[in-house]
């Protein structure tokens, strides 16, 4: 039975997103932005979508119709099951929503952060408490525990698949930004790196005004439960400068989390001697499955965080064009080539840089003829002294198939 004829069974009708339609998870920006070749198309189309939206998700709109004249208040739960068991509940009192002209309800589901190339089932019921105040308890789908009430109206269950277009998104409440999934991209050999595993971003405090005094948490409550429980986190990998963390030894996920503190250059610098050095030390973080999930980030999320991005994917085998598609994400609508500070001086070392070009130059020096960047980049991490077998671990974590 189709999704419209098990629905009309209930009063309650999902109207969209139809049972097995595709679902955006980018705006219409980013992903025109991201269909072009090349950095410079990249950046004229960019610059077409002056509102963006830039480095976030689409939203997900839930609709459906209440044909019996239920008002809510609403449950709606979205999960990755049929069964549903696994979902995620939201609730929606009824003064905080209204139907449209049509008694169409309309709701956008709050920092979904739905996983790319994804199948998700949902469900939505109305008078999901018990009326019977001395009973409190949530109903489920056949009605309150304590039988005071009938059946809870609950319509059919329908479903949606995401679309398979990076990079993810994550929302959260605070003031960390710039967080994406690492996964989600496609290998040359077609697999797509696992999503859920790993995490890019800014940090989670404030840098120290003065070397001395820890930085100011920039998570809500809610932001350290959903990244400790929802998506798991079990490693915070501090990419800081010692005098941007002052004294932290613990991170700002709570003492549940492993803080691993190891400061970290970016693009040319990666090539030095201390550069490699520490490459090594990070990399093998994600050699270890116990790590993960790992939320790895500096303060921006953009160059520290961007090039170790670009070796753990690289060497994963994502192709070249998608490691700069992943970097540039930080800064659409605008992609630089040059990065300067306050004062207009070169940001790094005294020498203007392009992040690609540095890349280039930098692995080329591991290159044999005919091979790929992916070989090249693994050359580089056995040269910093990182071992086949950890490069090995690494790919059977973080490879689907």
């Amino acid at each position: 039975m189709s999704m419209l004829g098990a629905a009309a069974l209930a009063a309650i009708v999902l109207v969209s997103p139809e049972n097995g339609a595709r679902v955006p998870t980018l705006p219409p920006a980013q992903k025109a932005v991201l269909a072009q070749a090349t950095k410079d198309e990249r950046r004229t189309v960019g610059a077409s979508y002056p509102d963006g939206p830039w480095g976030v998700a689409a939203p997900l709109v839930l609709k459906w119709r209440a044909t019996a004249g239920e008002t809510g208040s609403w449950k709606i739960r979205v999960g990755t099951n049929p069964d549903l068991k696994d979902g995620t509940d939201h609730w929606i009192f009824f003064f905080d929503i209204k139907p449209d002209a049509d008694g169409t309800y309309s709701y956008e589901v709050p920092r979904a952060n739905l996983e790319l190339g994804r199948r998700y089932w949902w469900r939505v019921w109305s008078n999901v408490k018990c009326a019977k105040w001395s009973c409190g308890a949530a109903t489920g789908p056949n009605g309150c525990a304590c039988g005071a009430t009938g059946p809870a109206p609950a319509s059919a269950i329908g479903s949606f698949v995401t679309e398979d277009v990076p990079p993810r998104w994550i929302a959260i409440e605070g003031r960390t930004k710039n967080i994406r999934d690492l996964g989600g991209w496609r290998t040359r050999d077609g697999r797509r790196v696992r999503q859920g595993m790993a995490f890019r971003g800014e940090a989670l405090n404030d840098n120290s005004v003065n070397g001395e005094v820890v930085g100011r948490n920039r998570l809500t409550f809610e932001d350290a439960d959903y990244l400790t429980k929802t998506l798991g986190i079990r490693t915070d990998l501090d990419l800081r400068t010692k005098r941007e963390i002052s004294t932290m030894t613990q991170s700002p996920l709570g003492p549940s989390v492993a803080f691993i503190h190891r400061s970290a250059p970016a693009y040319k610098e990666i090539f030095t001697p201390e550069g490699m050095k520490t490459m090594a030390e990070n990399f093998r973080v994600f050699c270890d499955e116990r790590n993960y999930p790992i939320f790895f980030h500096c303060i921006g999320g953009a160059d520290r965080t961007g090039s170790l991005a670009y070796v753990l994917n690289g060497v994963l085998g994502v192709e070249r064009a998608d490691l700069e598609r992943d970097w540039e994400s930080t800064f659409y609508p605008d992609i630089p080539n040059v990065v300067t500070n306050d004062t207009g001086k070169p940001f790094i070392n005294g020498t203007y840089w392009r992040s690609s070009q540095h890349f280039d130059d930098g692995f080329a020096k591991y290159a044999v003829p005919g091979d790929t960047l992916r070989d090249r980049i693994e050359r580089y991490l056995l040269a910093c002294g990182v071992t086949k077998e950890e490069i090995e671990n690494v790919r059977e974590i973080m490879l689907e198939g």
